[in-house]
């Protein structure tokens, strides 16, 4: 294999992963909605899918928390605020509040994965120079 069809194969599989723990996410946020659906009705059908793209740009960036905004907000529209095919009153614009919320909910949480690794990165350098200067 080249160097260029190892770099996509990194990418597709890479790719691959994020989707897959966009649907694990997805799948987790939407059981515990549903636990919580005789206590909250329709109220809130969005809070959990918020945390998972939380976790998911922490987890794997903005690939992964972009599949769990789009994923989480039509599962969440036709399960809990459509359930019978009928988009109810005011579900859209919950909809686009749960996608403008994410959004710099992701932002966030992908600036602070990227920065704690750069912070990871700077503190194992230190480690290996105490190190050799300790030999």
């Amino acid at each position: 294999m080249t160097g260029r069809q190892n770099g996509l194969a990194n990418l597709a599989l890479q790719a691959l992963l994020s989707a897959v723990v966009a649907a694990v996410l997805v799948t987790l946020a939407t059981l515990g909605r549903a636990a919580l659906t005789p206590m909250l009705g329709g109220a809130s059908p969005f809070m959990l899918y918020v945390a998972a793209v939380l976790a998911a740009g922490l987890i794997r960036g903005p690939l992964c928390g972009g599949l769990v905004m789009l994923a989480g907000g039509a599962v969440g529209l036709r399960l809990f605020l459509s359930p019978h095919g009928v988009a109810a009153n005011g579900s859209i614009p919950a909809l686009m509040l749960f996608w403008g919320v994410s959004a710099p909910v992701l932002v966030t949480a992908n600036e602070l994965r990227v920065q704690l690794g750069r912070a990871m990165a700077k503190l194992s350098a230190a480690l290996q120079r105490r190190e050799s200067t300790a030999l």
